[in-house]
């Protein structure tokens, strides 16, 4: 597609288009969020961004005054902290179960007069974890209870770029049925491998409170954090495509490889459920310097889970060649065999 349209560009292809996003890649997302929840989502209701981090950072600008607090489920992608931060929030940290679900019980102590949204990641960067139904529906009648009882919106913030890496049968829950407010971001450029074009959106179901305020909030913030609008060229590329459904064989087969391996050298882990990424637990309570000699002596590049605020494990990744996590094996044996 982007061959044909480069071949015969369209008028004004590389020109300023409206901050929302174009029509044609609006329907397609709507179109695609449809297929994926069983769940109408209209163009009207859909911004597209400049990737997922884009679109975190337009909503949080959007919906947060200063001072307001948004809950982080840890462990987290790191940036979260610093997007809330950079509109002003506070960040409020609230650690996932030893299986990495949401405990209600420990939302419900961190929820406060001043809470405007929790950030719900799943599949789960670092973890791989997919955060089940009940998860979600729980999640959301525990904050449809403490909006009674402050008086106040919360938001569920749904940042979900990795909906289609999903593997054993796991399905993805739909979070527009589990609660009223939410605030889907997400982009393609994982599941299609774009990472580099920062293709995203926002979404809302056209029921929610104030639809078009937040629609308005969401383009203006779009234009003035800098952002204007999602790349054009892109965004006619979605334009053209009747589907945005791809097979994800070639990262299951990774997520396969990776688990043998891990299993083979005696790390503890959950097998992945989603994305690309694995969390073991570090066979040493220092996780940094686990990972320092890592790298060091055995030249295994991994993440200390303490950067994403869970000490003692430590993430890797496995969207890498199948060689290339074959010639793991055996570093990452003689590493575990260091340590005990």
């Amino acid at each position: 597609e982007l061959s044909a349209l480069t071949a015969n560009p369209p008028k004004n292809l590389h020109g300023y288009i409206s901050n929302q996003g174009l029509p044609g890649a609006r329907e397609t997302v709507g179109r695609f969020l449809g297929d994926l929840y069983n769940h109408p989502i209209y163009p009207e209701s859909v911004v597209m961004t400049s990737g997922a981090g884009g679109a975190l950072n337009v909503v949080l600008k959007s919906i947060l005054n200063p001072n307001d607090e948004v809950i982080v489920l840890v462990p987290y992608f790191v940036e979260y902290k610093y997007y809330i931060m950079n509109a002003q929030g506070v960040p409020v940290y609230c650690n996932l179960d030893e299986n990495f679900q949401i405990s209600v019980e420990e939302v419900a102590s961190k929820i406060t007069a001043r809470t405007k949204g929790i950030i719900i990641n799943t599949p789960h960067n670092p973890t791989g974890c997919i955060l089940s139904r009940e998860s979600i529906f729980s999640l959301g009648e525990l904050l449809k209870e403490k909006e009674a009882e402050f008086n106040n919106p919360i938001y569920m913030i749904y940042d979900a770029p990795y909906t289609q890496l999903t593997y054993d049968g796991v399905e993805n829950v739909n979070p527009f049925a589990s609660y009223h407010r939410v605030i889907y971001a997400s982009s393609f450029s994982k599941d299609l491998g774009l990472a580099g074009e920062r293709i995203g959106f926002i979404a809302v179901d056209k029921e929610i409170e104030g639809h078009q305020t937040l629609i308005s909030a969401f383009i203006f913030a779009n234009r003035t954090l800098g952002f204007v609008n999602a790349p054009a060229l892109m965004q006619n590329v979605l334009a053209r495509l009747d589907q945005l459904v791809t097979e994800q064989e070639e990262y299951r087969e990774r997520r396969d490889l990776m688990v043998e391996v891990l299993e083979e050298a005696n790390f503890e882990f959950h097998k992945t459920q989603g994305g690309f990424f694995i969390f073991p637990k570090s066979p040493i309570p220092d996780d940094v310097e686990f990972c320092r000699i890592a790298v060091e002596k055995f030249n295994v590049l991994i993440v200390p889970g303490t950067g994403f605020g869970r000490p003692g494990y430590f993430r890797m990744s496995f969207s890498l060649p199948l060689s290339t996590i074959e010639g793991a094996r055996e570093p990452l044996k003689a590493l575990r065999n260091y340590f005990k």
